[in-house]
């Protein structure tokens, strides 16, 4: 199993913030033909798949060829986050994430590249995180440009309905897990399930 991760951060109106990690779990077999289903949703001149970036007249059929993959979708999830500790929200994200993919035999996990400097962080994070046991040494961690690996996109598709249910629109994440197996983590900071019937 490798699963493919990407992350986003809400902003709250009391301030504060929700940081928010999707994985999609896939077989290996299962990959070129997910990197070429996603591939085939761009538009000319477009050089990745981006939920932001999408009107509401795409979206829905992003969502629902995401879900016709039939993937296990993880989300993780560090609420009441300060903009100033944003990297130690994603390590706390990142320790719930990587633990339950440990749980579920993933043995390779991708996350997008957010940059050089970025990444030497995440990689010290997780360098600390297999020392303490929190990162099982059966998983490979790495992280890939997001316009080079299309099942990346996925995991960004994911997040852009799960944050949308958030925000109060359940379209989308409705229709995900209806046709996927999802699972959203306990937050390590509240000990509660984020999500659109949650608090």
């Amino acid at each position: 199993m490798t699963a493919f991760c990407d992350e986003s951060l809400r902003r709250r109106t009391q301030g504060d913030g929700i940081y928010l990690l999707s994985a999609i779990l896939l077989p290996l077999a299962m990959v070129p033909a997910v990197r070429e289903e996603m591939s085939s949703l761009r538009l000319r001149g477009q050089r990745k798949l981006h939920w932001r970036d999408e009107g509401e007249r795409r979206r829905p059929l992003l969502v629902s060829r995401t879900a016709s993959i039939g993937p296990e979708v993880l989300i993780a999830t560090w609420c009441a986050m300060e903009h100033r500790r944003q990297e130690r929200a994603r390590r706390k994200a990142m320790q719930t994430l990587l633990a339950a993919l440990g749980e579920r035999g993933v043995t390779r996990v991708l996350f997008e590249s957010r940059g050089p400097e970025l990444d030497r962080r995440d990689i010290a994070g997780l360098a600390g995180m297999r020392g303490s046991g929190v990162l099982p040494p059966t998983i490979r961690v790495d992280h890939a440009a997001g316009a080079t690996e299309h099942a990346l996109w996925t995991a960004d598709i994911v997040l852009g309905a799960f944050g949308a249910a958030l925000d109060g629109d359940l379209r989308y994440w409705s229709e995900l897990r209806a046709n996927t197996k999802t699972t959203v983590l306990t937050c390590g900071q509240c000990a509660a399930a984020h999500g659109p019937a949650a608090p």
